[in-house]
């Protein structure tokens, strides 16, 4: 494989770490926010696997090293915090997993976690297969009138869908469209770019002000509506957690701020990065015929035109899971991860000083000529069992690792495997050209910076049996 220079093995201990020149001020900042994506992996490629950067104010290291990777994430995750640039997330969800760190973070992981174990997930099967079927019956009509589907809002209302079923016992679909504009918004004010708009007061009534005021009061009544029907029905086993959580200190139930921000926070990061992670492998398969045709063989052999279970997809479906994984390696929906040293530590043999920040990106890490041959290709035979094991840890890690992981890993991978397997046995993907494999702004997930236009073309009866 492809060596990268400078190999940060050889680097003196506590060096300061190689980087791109910036200019005067702002640093690296205009290269940054011209296209951060291409940015980053031409900053691996040119100066190593710990890359110092300058973004205005800022010192931030991108880490890509294995070993490195895995010191932030687990071996001294302590020294690692959210940090500031998390604090935008808050506008929009408040204080709830995402957001928050220590104790806090710790007990309102250990009172939602038991929905997220890989054995409570597969309950989600019938659910993933009913919202999956309502979507391709209208793909049929869609496909009758020779119209294309635009797959941002398709797999976006798909996921949103099956996760308020699966773990709020709540049907959003009459929600979907308002959901969709305030997802839009909040992935917009998530990040900052550089406007004046975002340095005034939130207290001003600017335009950007009444929108996150706006977005806020819908979600804050959807969580009244939910809560409601879950008093009156009992549906909902994400709901029968959250509402009998208490606090491990106090022993007090959660308060309705602690409840509606966890509930924000699932929704909208749960269903946006399953939806990005479909939406990218829906494309790949329509870009590579040799890779879906091998797809229809397995489906076709093992299922025989029947709908996977979640049974299936585990045990009996290995290629259909290598698409997945091999989607996840070049399109990661969370695709940076950042973090702030609290004390200074060692990186790659670099040093990296208490109160700066460190960015871990799966983006960047998955495509590593280093440990992936031929890293642009797509090519799902490279999770091949005996492949993969020849890889070191944390060269990929799609959902990240240690104690903050994802928590719906085991359900987004459970979804991600059904939708796709029965997208393929009923239609062929023909995408519309455009220019949508732009993507990796600074916007919170890895989606296309526009729509992705794709004509569903029905395969004939028994085709995929």
């Amino acid at each position: 494989m492809t060596t990268l220079a400078p190999d940060p093995a050889t680097a003196a201990r506590g060096a300061v770490a190689p980087g791109p020149r910036g200019v005067p001020l702002l640093g690296n900042l205009p290269q940054w926010k011209s296209d951060t994506a291409q940015f980053l992996l031409r900053a691996q490629r040119d100066h190593g696997e710990v890359v110092r950067l300058r973004l205005g104010p800022y010192t931030v290291h991108l880490i890509t090293a294995p070993d490195a990777v895995g010191r932030v994430l687990k071996d001294n995750s302590g020294n690692y915090t959210r940090g500031v640039l998390y604090e935008q997330f808050r506008i929009a969800m408040g204080d709830g997993l995402l957001t928050t760190d220590g104790d806090y973070w710790k007990a309102h992981r250990r009172a939602v976690q038991p929905v997220f174990l890989r054995k409570a997930v597969t309950a989600i099967g019938p659910n993933v297969v009913r919202a999956t079927r309502e979507m391709l019956d209208q793909w049929e009509v869609r496909a009758r009138r020779g119209e294309p589907v635009d797959l941002v809002t398709e797999t976006l209302r798909l996921t949103l869908v099956t996760l308020s079923r699966s773990l709020f016992g709540y049907d959003i679909r009459p929600a979907v469209p308002v959901m969709k504009d305030i997802v839009d918004n909040v992935i917009e004010v998530m990040f900052k770019h550089g406007s004046v708009g975002e340095m005034l007061p939130s207290w001003l009534p600017t335009r950007r002000n009444r929108l996150i005021a706006r977005d806020r009061r819908i979600l804050t009544r959807l969580v009244t509506e939910i809560r409601e029907q879950y008093a009156a029905t009992g549906q909902g086993p994400l709901m029968e957690l959250i509402e009998a959580a208490t606090d491990p200190v106090t022993g007090a139930r959660w308060t309705d701020e602690e409840i509606r921000d966890e509930m924000i926070t699932i929704y909208l990061a749960g269903h946006e990065t399953t939806a990005v992670g479909l939406l990218w492998t829906l494309v790949s398969l329509a870009r590579h015929p040799s890779v879906g045709e091998e797809l229809d063989d397995e489906l076709a052999r093992v299922l025989g035109g029947a709908e996977p279970t979640p049974e299936d997809v585990e045990q009996r479906l290995p290629y259909t899971r290598q698409v997945v994984d091999e989607s996840l390696r070049m399109y990661p929906p969370i695709w940076i991860y950042p973090r702030d040293a609290v004390a200074d530590d060692e990186l790659g043999g670099f040093r990296i000083p208490g109160g700066s920040s460190v960015l871990l990106s799966p983006l960047v890490s998955h495509r590593n000529p280093r440990y992936w041959d031929n890293p642009e290709a797509f090519d799902p035979h490279r999770f091949d069992p005996e492949r993969a094991g020849q890889r070191p840890r944390m060269t990929y890690f799609p959902f990240g690792a240690g104690a903050r992981m994802c928590i719906g890993n085991f359900m987004a991978l459970l979804e991600l495997r059904m939708i796709t397997a029965m997208i393929h046995q009923r239609f062929r993907l023909k995408l519309v050209p455009g220019d949508f494999l732009r993507y990796g702004d600074t916007s919170v997930s890895l989606r296309p910076l526009t729509k992705v236009l794709a004509l569903p073309e029905p395969r004939e009866p028994g085709a995929a049996a």
